[in-house]
């Protein structure tokens, strides 16, 4: 599996990481922070965020849940949920709906800290279609049956998305892949995920709409995978997460587009 992704549109339209600024929390082993794992969509509810400790971010191994916190996510409409907690470290709102164009709140409470966050959720452009076509190997690719996924970008810069690849019902984290529009703005695009399926592989494509601040911590993520294996192999310390208060992370509002196919 490749860990990139190219758009036909004459020219390189991947985010380059070059250009952006990284921030490097430099924790010491011993330190413990929060981290927040959680995502507002426009898809039905109920929404899940994951609250846990570091307990030192180069220990091995998923770090363990935080029980027992007050957990609220509320809009710029008045709306206020409190979520329910229904697993270690794991919350679920009760009735809220995302919608694109609100802004969400996160706010957590844990032994009298109050930890804050928000995210404004962009709308997202419909995936048109899928389709596949058949490639030899080459410098970039590998031999197989490569699905193409055409949208268009609306115009007017400042789009960002981000994408989760699912074969066979199985999520392909070394898929994770960002992008935004500075060079297609308003252009129809042909995205070809440059990564081969076998004949009848069941493919799942999501597409995310992400603000900037989303953008900045996906894209750091994307840059520890490449060098690291898994973007999740440890805690995102370079990620520029939105959590205050010291803890790290990102809670997140997207709204999604999804395709779906099968390779032949």
């Amino acid at each position: 599996m490749k860990k990139y992704l190219f758009l036909s549109l004459s020219l390189l339209a991947f985010a380059c990481s070059s250009c952006e600024e990284v921030i490097d929390y430099e924790l010491r082993t011993a330190d413990t922070k929060l981290v927040v794992e959680g995502l507002i969509t426009n898809q039905p509810g109920p929404y899940t965020v994951r609250l846990s400790n570091t307990k030192g971010y180069l220990d091995q191994g998923r770090t363990p849940g935080v029980n027992g916190a007050l957990v609220i996510v509320s809009d710029n409409h008045g709306t206020s949920d409190t979520l329910k907690q229904v697993a270690e470290g794991i919350y679920q709102t009760t009735k809220l709906q995302g919608k694109p164009g609100n802004t969400y709140y996160f706010k957590a409470v844990i032994n009298g800290k109050e930890y804050t966050a928000q995210s404004y959720m962009p709308p997202v452009s419909p995936i048109d279609s899928l389709t596949f076509i058949y490639k030899k190997k080459g410098e970039t690719s590998d031999e197989g049956i490569h699905p193409i996924i055409h949208f268009a970008d609306p115009a007017g810069r400042g789009n960002y998305y981000r994408w989760n690849v699912i074969i066979n019902g199985v999520v392909e984290p070394d898929e994770l892949a960002v992008l935004k529009d500075d060079i297609y703005d308003g252009n129809y695009g042909h995205a070809d995920m440059e990564f081969a399926l076998k004949a009848n592989d069941k493919l799942r494509i999501e597409m995310y709409s992400l603000d900037k601040p989303a953008y900045s911590f996906w894209l750091a993520l994307l840059n520890q995978q490449n060098e690291s294996g898994g973007p999740f192999e440890t805690t995102p310390a370079n990620a520029p997460g939105n959590i205050s208060n010291g803890g790290i992370g990102f809670f997140g509002a997207s709204a999604v587009s999804v395709v779906e196919g099968v390779a032949k």
